[in-house]
């Protein structure tokens, strides 16, 4: 409004000089149509224009706007000496006008200059109101979401590595009790899954070890009943000492027989897992027992190179499954004639001997993280070795390069699982013609010497 007024009433003197300087009669009807329209915005906007100039001051310029038209309107019909007169009245009220008008612009500045002063503090408080507020919700975020979910994600770090552990919620919130429930039933669900799948493997293993196992039964069985025989023929003949030697004998092939089917119990019974304190080459040697009748029929040879003093801290019956699974994969890839070597050796950190190209199953946390010993088994054999193409793929459920009706593809995949449940890592490097090395490494935690 003031803007239109100011720039009314600048026209408005404009044509006026055009009038006096270039005595140009279109001008004063042009000055004359300016006045008009200053008068009008004055008139229509006379309450607002009283609050920045003051109440009279609007009359008054009402009262100028008009008697400037008035002498417009005498000009035609003066004479020459009274146009010198109207002219300085004209340029006076004219000159006060624009004083007047300027002024409204000078206090309208003002005025908004103030505004603006007054609205920077105002956004200033906006801003620190608002930087508060995200302050105060990102403070309620964090409890209420960011927290929980780190607790979370540390809760989630042992199931990654192959723990079965129940979820624990960590808030009261119903969505992440929602989420652990449904997790720990995803997490049984898969435990129980995964134990069907280890005592399916078991019970394969002992379809084909069957025939091994009845086997070395029948050694012992035979030596009894010779001894039986013996006594029989000769019990009223054989001195006392004859007898008793045959009587021992009897005794030592009874234990050597429950020695053998203990052990294929073992292997075959469903147990939780449980950690105790083993010797690791008492293992392979009942290991050899239970697979002696396969390694037969393949011809194969197995050497064993285990320190007398090597204890482990380990589950006994995952990890028989462990070297079963190991040494029949080696003689199904290998066939007749594989010479098959299982070796173990106490290491310290960073001298695993790992080969380059070795394809790692899970992570080296425990020779890596590891600041003491750890113990490296390796079941290597000397066939044809696996594929370059197929190494990625060994430790994939259900791949398998054997023969049809030599396995189903989950001794490898077993073998990984068995590893993570104590904590250690795997390795496989093989060479077309070289043959294969399985590598086992197992934390300073699961070994001591005995």
């Amino acid at each position: 409004m003031i803007t239109d007024l100011k720039g009314a009433v600048l026209e408005m003197r404009r044509e006026e000089k055009n009038l006096f300087l270039y005595k140009d009669n279109e001008a004063l009807t042009r000055s004359n149509e300016y006045a008009v329209s200053a008068l009008d915005i004055v008139r229509r906007y006379k309450t607002s224009l009283g609050e920045i100039m003051g109440q009279s001051e609007p009359s008054i310029l009402i009262d100028k706007l008009a008697a400037y038209r008035s002498n417009l309107g005498h000009w035609d019909s003066a004479s020459i000496d009274e146009r010198q007169l109207l002219e300085d009245e004209i340029r006076a009220l004219g000159h006060r006008i624009y004083l007047s008008v300027d002024s409204l612009s000078k206090q309208e500045r003002k005025i908004l200059e103030a505004a603006v002063q007054e609205s920077q503090w105002f956004l200033l408080i906006s801003l620190f109101i608002i930087g508060l507020a995200i302050y105060l919700v990102g403070r309620q975020l964090k409890r209420a979401a960011l927290t929980p979910i780190k607790i979370l994600e540390s809760r989630l770090k042992p199931i990654a590595k192959g723990r079965f552990n129940h979820l624990q919620s960590p808030t009261a919130d119903r969505e992440f009790i929602t989420f652990t429930d449904a997790f720990n039933r995803m997490l049984n669900e898969l435990e129980i899954r995964q134990r069907r799948m280890l005592q399916s493997e078991k019970l394969a293993s002992l379809g084909i070890l069957a025939s091994g196992v009845a086997h070395e039964l029948n050694n012992p069985l035979s030596n009894i009943s010779s001894s039986c025989q013996l006594l029989m023929e000769e019990l009223t003949e054989a001195d006392t000492h004859q007898l008793n030697i045959w009587l021992k004998q009897i005794d030592t092939e009874t234990e050597r027989g429950q020695n053998i089917v203990r052990t294929l119990l073992d292997f075959g019974g469903q147990r939780i897992f449980e950690k105790n304190s083993i010797k690791l080459l008492d293992l392979v040697d009942e290991i050899k027992i239970i697979i002696g009748k396969t390694l037969s029929q393949y011809s194969a040879r197995l050497a064993i190179n285990i320190p007398t003093d090597l204890m482990l801290e380990v589950d006994k019956q995952r990890i028989q499954q462990l070297f079963i699974n190991l040494i029949q994969n080696a003689l199904h890839a290998a066939g007749a004639g594989v010479n098959v070597r299982v070796s173990a050796m106490v290491c310290e950190k960073g001298t695993s001997m790992i080969p380059d190209g070795a394809v790692v199953a899970g992570n080296l946390t425990c020779i890596n993280d590891d600041d003491s010993q750890f113990v490296e088994i390796i079941v290597a054999d000397d066939g044809p070795g696996i594929p370059e193409e197929s190494l990625p793929k060994v430790f994939d459920p259900f791949f398998t390069t054997s023969q049809p009706g030599q396995g189903v593809g989950l001794g490898l995949f077993i073998v990984q699982e068995i590893v993570r449940e104590h904590d250690g890592c795997l390795a496989i490097a093989s060479q077309p013609g070289k043959g294969t090395q399985v590598i086992v490494l197992l934390p300073s935690k699961d070994f001591g010497r005995g």
